[in-house]
């Protein structure tokens, strides 16, 4: 993967850690993924699903050369496999992404960096187990879907999307939500990345209705615990990155309140997803990728 290097979210150390995790404990990843492989063997049970236009890494023995003969135009032929995982990573793309503790030049990574990092070392872990992954970019809409594909080459696809991708000022997942559950026909894992800065119950509603769909939904919340703690003091501006409105007041004054509303809305957010049977997991942007996920595997191997 030398080629891969100079992509801004390709991290070789990091994949290494989660390819160690994987040979050292791969029951983790097995229980991860339990409920939904009907067979470990590749090819069981294989159908033609639907066509859809040619992209960047797909197999040309799946082009359908009789619809190019008649619109000029490449097709590829879908098949749905039973016998593997379906996953499909949905990645918030709004502008409180941007976040960073520290602001422009602080050294940090934003929530976006983070999300971006966490969406590679899924999809290397999935890909590595020859199951599929795919991954749509949204904010106030989906802005891109890049279909779900097991092939090798589909690492490389997505590390371009991830390169190309561009923050949008606007937030509402629930119509994004809504309109990735009418595209997604097959059951598979739905794997949620956000801040879930949004209306909650409509969140809410809207992930009810993937697991109304049959689909196991996977929520990251993305934090930083300065969001969590507010460690600052004195007179303060505090601008909203989507719609830029401002507000000038004494951070220490409202610190107590804050915490207390913010630890409320992850509490009540987290016991609806339990409720819903939606696996709700909150990271911080200074967890190491690599224990993150390790923490998560060995809860998804203990449920």
């Amino acid at each position: 993967m030398s080629q891969n290097q100079n992509y801004k979210y390709f991290d070789p150390a990091m994949l290494a850690k989660l390819q160690n995790l994987k040979l050292a404990a791969g029951h983790i990843v097995d229980g991860f993924l339990a409920g939904l492989h009907k067979s470990h063997f590749r090819g069981f049970n294989v159908e033609f699903s639907q066509h859809r236009q040619y992209m960047q890494g797909d197999e040309i023995k799946n082009i359908d050369w009789k619809i190019f003969a008649k619109t000029d135009k490449y097709y590829v032929k879908e098949f749905e496999e039973d016998t593997n995982l379906k996953a499909h990573i949905l990645l918030d793309c709004s502008s409180s992404m941007m976040f960073k503790p520290g602001g422009p030049g602080g050294g940090q990574f934003s929530k976006f960096d983070y999300a971006c990092f966490l969406v590679i070392a899924l999809s290397y872990i999935i890909l590595k187990q020859q199951d599929s992954v795919g991954l749509i970019t949204f904010s106030d809409r989906i802005i891109n879907h890049v279909p779900a594909s097991s092939n090798a080459s589909h690492f490389k696809v997505l590390l371009d999307e991830l390169e190309r991708a561009k923050l949008n000022k606007k937030t509402a997942l629930s119509e994004s939500f809504n309109e990735v559950a009418s595209r997604i026909k097959r059951r598979g894992l739905i794997v949620v990345i956000s801040d879930l800065y949004d209306d909650e119950n409509q969140i809410l509603k809207s992930l009810k209705h993937f697991r109304h769909k049959h689909h196991e939904v996977a929520v990251f919340h993305l934090l930083s615990n300065f969001e969590l703690d507010l460690p600052i003091s004195g007179e303060t501006q505090f601008i909203d990155l989507e719609n830029s409105s401002q507000i000038i007041t004494n951070a220490e004054s409202l610190r107590e309140d804050y915490k207390a509303a913010f630890n409320k809305f992850i509490a009540d957010f987290k016991a609806n997803c339990l409720g819903s049977y939606i696996d709700y997991n909150m990271i911080t942007t200074d967890t190491p990728i690599d224990r993150a996920l390790n923490k998560y595997l060995i809860k998804r191997a203990r449920s």
